[in-house]
């Protein structure tokens, strides 16, 4: 979650039941997703069929991916991190809310994650609605949401690896849960979080604070600030202007950001109609045995576009070897099945060596091909299995490798980007907003460790 690692925060009770079943479930589901790959990293099959992909928002039949992508992660590293957060994080704010109502907290950041990664994904390019997103960090984000509305003055231990050494100072919750905050969203305007959401995580935390009106447990609320201040304070009943909350500085930083995504939300919504209609692509392959997996967007009738929006050197080749072969784009097949079988064919490319323009002729035999192909003659299905070679280019020259044998599976589909866009942009708004009245209005009734 960034900005080093805390190592102490207070519990109030040893029973945590919703924190510790979480943890449960997604440890035991990222088990399940990755034993095909030592336990290291999740099989791209789950990422496939449970992954979030703003794509897919238009297709109700996929909004099951709201809920499977919050169990789903990446690898070990990501599993861990997460799971430490939410143990340290969860247990506090399970005990203001209550089971039930840290579950229903839990679930929903998560979902308010998903329409903010949907709403911002513009920032990302049009490749971003196509990539899948996984990961319980949306929702552990509101979970920080909550903690900073109800313990800014406590003290958290943070340690940071120096040269392989811990670093580790004693931080208030409010600065270092600010910094985290003002990092998801300077990072994302900035374009700079390569393939972390870093909006969805903005997202979680603000509905996280924006739910607690709604939420909130005000007995629970009131039994734990008698708690937590009994060995100080001779009397049971406290004064509610003695938990003040927030303070004034953090609510100005928080008060900025959140303006920012709210503006941001705002743009959405009225530039959303021109984005219009895309093309995403979800390409499977294997070459030379090794398993990928990747996504392409672009906009009709720049098809070539394509090119600029892959992550994967070697889905390029793929790509522009089934383009070049009029595979990818024809309009003499809009509307047609065409079947390929052990056929030689030259494809011609243009590359550029030593800043001249040079024209490469490679040789490739399709071993099998099935693709269908939609009215605008792009192709929205497709597996083959293709042997080709790949040029590198050196800085005066370029050679062909040796045959490479690809293996693939091609599906694209038609995105109404601009009213995606519009949507999650209009809820994205309203949930910060929420947000922000709540942080700057409503924080005392919350504060059971003010920060002033």
């Amino acid at each position: 979650m960034g900005l080093g690692i805390p190592v102490t925060m207070p519990e109030f009770r040893p029973k945590h039941r919703a924190t510790i079943s979480l943890i449960v479930i997604n440890s035991i589901i990222y088990l399940a997703t990755s034993y095909n790959n030592f336990f290291l990293s999740v099989s791209d099959y789950w990422v496939t069929i449970g992954g979030f992909s703003p794509s897919l928002l238009t297709h109700t039949d996929q909004w099951y991916r709201f809920l499977t992508s919050m169990f789903l992660h990446a690898d070990i590293f990501h599993i861990f991190f997460n799971m430490y957060f939410l143990f340290f994080a969860g247990r506090a704010v399970e005990d203001a809310l209550g089971s039930i109502r840290f579950t229903l907290l839990y679930l929903i950041s998560g979902l308010a994650a998903s329409i903010f990664h949907s709403a911002y994904s513009f920032i990302g390019g049009l490749t971003s609605y196509a990539i899948p997103a996984i990961g319980a960090s949306g929702a552990i984000s509101g979970v920080l949401g909550a903690y900073l509305l109800f313990y800014p003055g406590t003290s958290l231990v943070v340690c940071i690896p120096v040269f392989l050494f811990p670093l580790c100072f004693p931080m208030r919750a409010s600065l270092y849960i600010l910094f985290w905050f003002a990092m998801q969203v300077i990072y994302g305007f900035a374009r700079i979080a390569g393939g972390v959401a870093v909006f969805a995580h903005a997202g979680g935390f603000l509905a996280g604070m924006a739910l607690l009106p709604i939420l909130a447990n005000r007995r629970r609320i009131g039994l734990l600030r008698v708690i937590t201040h009994a060995t100080s304070i001779p009397f049971l009943r406290l004064p509610s202007s003695y938990y003040r909350g927030l303070s004034s500085t953090t609510k100005a930083v928080m008060s900025f950001l959140t303006i920012a995504l709210i503006l941001g939300g705002a743009y959405t919504v009225i530039a959303a109609p021109s984005v219009g209609r895309v093309k995403v692509a979800t390409i499977q392959y294997t070459l030379d045995g090794t398993p990928y997996v990747d996504y392409v967007a672009f906009r009709p009738p720049d098809f070539e576009s394509y090119r600029t929006t892959m992550a994967l050197q070697e889905t390029r080749v793929l790509l522009n070897r089934l383009a070049a072969a009029n595979l990818l784009y024809d309009l003499k097949k809009a509307s047609k099945t065409i079947e390929i079988r052990d056929q030689e064919v030259r494809t011609e490319h243009e590359i550029s060596v030593g800043g001249r323009t040079v024209r490469v002729s490679v040789d490739n035999k399709i071993e099998y091909f099935r693709g269908s192909y939609g009215k605008d003659g792009i192709l929205t299905q497709a597996n083959g299995t293709l042997v080709t070679r790949v040029i590198y280019i050196t800085q005066r020259n370029y050679y062909l490798s040796d045959p490479v044998r690809y293996e693939f599976l091609v599906n694209s589909m038609d995105v109404n980007v601009g009213l995606i866009s519009r949507y999650t942009g209009l809820l994205s708004l309203l949930i910060a907003a929420i947000a922000q009245v709540t942080f700057l209005t409503r924080d005392w009734e919350f504060s059971i460790v003010a920060e002033e």
